[in-house]
């Protein structure tokens, strides 16, 4: 594992902005505007949005550099796993006219139950996990980081589930005739995810202690 040396700051930047997308428009959109849109893919979700962010992180390019990069990456993620070029409307808002109306009964409750029945959120929280414990391991009190210890001896069968649940997801989009593209989706994710962390892990070597 490694250490964003001087910028260990980019990467739970990273982690939010990879959220803030819903962090804006599940509340916004299904709990504000639940008579009007009940849609949870709005402003947040769109082109315009990941704009203004960028826009704005000129401003600290020179003094936040990196937590700029990572902001605006992280949102952009967000976009791409959500496939929003499925959704023009939406994506180029406001150039194709406004949000759509959807209806979504009960929206908090039922996702709430589908994030706990989905294998690929564990594996996603796994390697989220994983990092956090690399990264802030000394910084976590005595039992979370006994815990992170833990998680780091056996970081290369975090590794594995990731590849592992990436292969399944591929499978199960291509059985799909490749018609299901969210799994497509998560798949490349999580093989990119835990390629990436296998390629960054010091191989060979016993310690995994980072330097501050």
């Amino acid at each position: 594992m490694f250490r964003w040396k001087g910028n260990a700051l980019a990467i739970p930047v990273a982690m939010l902005a990879a959220l803030l997308p819903d962090l804006v428009d599940k509340p916004l959109g299904h709990l504000f505007l639940q008579d009007t849109l009940d849609n949870g893919r709005i402003i947040a979700h769109t082109l315009f949005f990941l704009g203004m962010l960028a826009v704005a992180s000129l401003a600290f390019r020179k003094r936040y550099g990196a937590v700029a990069i990572a902001l605006v990456a992280g949102v952009a993620s967000h976009l791409i796993l959500d496939g929003m070029w499925n959704n023009p409307t939406t994506l180029f808002w406001p150039l194709l006219g406004p949000f759509a109306q959807d209806h979504y009964p009960d929206y908090f409750g039922n996702a709430v139950v589908v994030e706990l029945t989905s294998l690929s959120e564990y594996a996603f929280m796994l390697g989220v996990a994983l990092i956090v414990a690399a990264v802030w391991g000394d910084r976590l009190g005595p039992t979370l980081r006994r815990l992170g210890d833990v998680l780091l001896r056996h970081r290369r069968v975090v590794y594995g589930v990731m590849l592992l649940v990436g292969a399944w997801y591929l499978v199960l989009g291509i059985a799909s005739g490749m018609e299901v593209q969210n799994e497509l989706i998560v798949s490349a994710a999580l093989l990119v995810g835990g390629a990436s962390l296998l390629y960054l892990d010091p191989s060979g070597q016993a310690s995994y202690v980072l330097e501050n």
